[in-house]
């Protein structure tokens, strides 16, 4: 006869294993196939139940001979018929694409409007993501968007690369910075996608760009000493803003003012910078044209001559708006360039659809002067970004940039976009109150801010093209816990071990107490 402790110990041994092949069976289907980890389990459940059977023979027969009473048969149908679906169900949803979006914001579902867009597609839209092999978190996340597309369309073709392994590909695609993404539809230009602009909101209106056939013409004005966008200058340069508005269908221009007026072809005018006083006949050709409901993207830097200024807020004066002409400085760390408080930083924004996906977004405003004035009659106005209290502005150009009793207090207005109704359309005009808004050392890859995004929204809402810039953005997913390896192991002996052996345990509880005594 069996000793009495190996009876005893049978039952728990033969719990034991069990659940650990059922462990192994979850971590199998998980990972979706067996591992070390999972090896080792199922190598420790298997020889567990044999030293259970070898311990007490009777054991392996147990189930079955549970079939002599009426309730045995039905715990064992039971229990098996539960096991068996619930590990069908968890094998079907673990290979097949199916989920549910649970989140109150639909984190993890595409806005109706993407949805649209999507399915409007007729042909074949490449996606091809350049991600280093450090970049796999983000990688991940722009895959898990892209996947939303899609299920809603047969025509979205997503892969990956490395920019570095496949180096020829990423350049001929015009990618400058890792982590990019570029889409590609029909003949059009790529579009590409920094690392700053993956949202649902940017991919549907790189969607909407590609499937436009609109390709509105900016005017550059140039021959008054404005920015040049053939400028290549590392820091100063122009020359990555005629990249970005290449790469998103818009047609750059260079126009002379002083020659010829604003042309009619022009759909948004650019007038950054001025080093010398814009003409009285250029006044007057600007203000009609915004007269006739044209569209105008001015910046004004410090400390230029005052006629220069005087020369600007001349073109601004029916709008109630005006350049100040002081240097601001910004003494607040949390929003001013590290170490030179002349480059504010702004992350807040006034509500406008230029700023609505900018939200907690950073922008750098280097050495910029502050916008002043009301909306005159006729007009609305929205200040899109603004300095703290601490800021002051210093009037005349001075080395000391220490305040002083004559500086003027903040906040100050950093950026403004004024509309005004016309007859024959409506007068859109976005003032900002430094030239340096988009030059290179402020884009990719020199820096990871958002100024190409606030550049091209400010275009898109320009050339009217609002279609761009109304997917409302989602509210931040919860971050998820980091577990470093000891939680890990916490976690796997809580999960694998600890919790089947309570099962196991109370199992031997019920049964020790149903067995009849010993006479």
């Amino acid at each position: 006869m069996t000793p009495r402790w190996d009876r005893r110990a049978a039952p728990a041994a033969g719990a034991v294993g069990v659940a650990l092949i059922l462990t192994t069976l979850g971590f199998v289907i998980a990972d979706g196939g067996l591992s070390q980890r999972t090896g080792l389990l199922l190598v420790a459940g298997v020889a567990l139940a044999a030293v259970c059977v070898a311990l007490d023979p009777a054991m392996a027969t147990a189930p079955f001979r549970a079939w002599r009473s009426r309730r045995g048969p039905l715990a064992v149908v039971a229990g098996a018929a539960v096991t068996g679906v619930l590990v069908a169900a968890n094998v079907v949803a673990a290979r097949g694409p199916q989920a549910a979006d649970l989140t109150r914001a639909g984190l993890y579902t595409l806005s109706p409007r993407s949805v649209q867009v999507a399915r409007q597609l007729d042909s074949d839209l490449m996606i091809t993501g350049f991600f280093q092999p450090g970049q796999q978190p983000a990688r991940h996340d722009v895959q898990t968007l892209l996947d939303l597309y899609r299920q809603q369309t047969p025509w979205v073709r997503v892969r990956f690369a490395d920019p570095d392994q496949d180096a020829a590909l990423s350049q001929s695609l015009g990618v400058v910075a890792p982590g990019s993404v570029v889409l590609q539809y029909r003949a059009r230009p790529p579009l590409v996608l920094g690392p700053t602009q993956q949202s649902e909101s940017d991919v549907t209106a790189a969607m909407v760009r590609l499937e436009s056939t609109r390709t509105p013409t900016v005017c550059w004005a140039n021959g008054d000493g404005e920015r040049d966008l053939r400028d290549t200058n590392e820091a100063s340069g122009y020359s990555a803003v005629a990249e970005l508005m290449h790469t998103t269908n818009y047609r750059a221009q260079d126009v002379a003012l002083a020659q010829q007026g604003v042309p009619a072809t022009c759909d948004v005018l650019v007038v950054l910078q001025l080093n010398r006083p814009l003409a009285a006949p250029t006044v007057q050709a600007i203000q009609a044209y915004l007269g006739r409901g044209g569209k105008l993207l001015m910046a004004i830097d410090p400390w230029l001559d005052e006629r220069v200024t005087a020369s600007a807020n001349a073109v601004l004066q029916p709008y109630g708006s005006a350049f100040d002409g002081g240097l601001v400085v910004e003494p607040d760390g949390t929003h001013a360039a590290t170490g030179d408080p002349t480059i504010p930083v702004v992350y807040s924004y006034g509500s406008s659809p230029i700023t609505r996906d900018l939200a907690g977004r950073y922008v750098f405003l280097p050495e910029p002067t502050p916008i002043t004035g009301q909306p005159a009659a006729g007009t609305t106005s929205v200040d899109l970004a603004s300095t703290t209290g601490a800021a002051y502005a210093i009037p005349q150009q001075r080395t000391d940039l220490g305040r002083r009793s004559t500086d003027r207090q903040g906040p100050f207005v950093l950026l403004r976009a004024i509309e005004a109704k016309r007859t024959r359309g409506t007068t859109r005009i976005v003032l900002s109150g430094t030239s340096a808004l988009a030059e290179n050392r402020t884009m990719p890859p020199a820096a990871s801010s958002s100024n190409p995004d606030l550049l091209l929204a400010s275009l898109d809402w320009l050339s009217e093209q609002d279609s761009l810039v109304t997917i409302d953005p989602k509210p931040a997913p919860a971050a998820p816990l980091a577990v470093d390896q000891r939680g890990f192991a916490a976690n796997v002996a809580l999960t694998a071990l600890l919790l089947p052996l309570l099962l196991g345990a109370a199992g031997l509880l019920v049964r020790a107490r149903r067995r009849p005594p010993v006479s």
